[in-house]
């Protein structure tokens, strides 16, 4: 069990991105946010990465493996 958050480089993200048509939760703007699954090193976790296209902020989204 980890006991604090993970590196991105600490796994690596599937090649297919999911696009949402949703408002961000900084900017408010309603755009497109994508969405990338990542997968840790060790095949234990799996998470969401969700990113606004117009601000670039990112939120992430723990797996049901948390």
């Amino acid at each position: 069990m980890h006991t604090k958050a993970m590196a991105e480089s600490d796994g690596k993200f599937r090649e297919d991105r999911i696009f949402i048509r949703m408002s961000c939760p900084k900017c408010d703007r309603n755009g497109t946010i994508y969405c990338k699954s990542w997968e840790s090193s060790c095949g234990g976790y799996e998470d969401d990465k969700f990113t606004c296209s117009a601000c670039g902020y990112y939120w992430w989204v723990d797996g049901p493996d948390s």
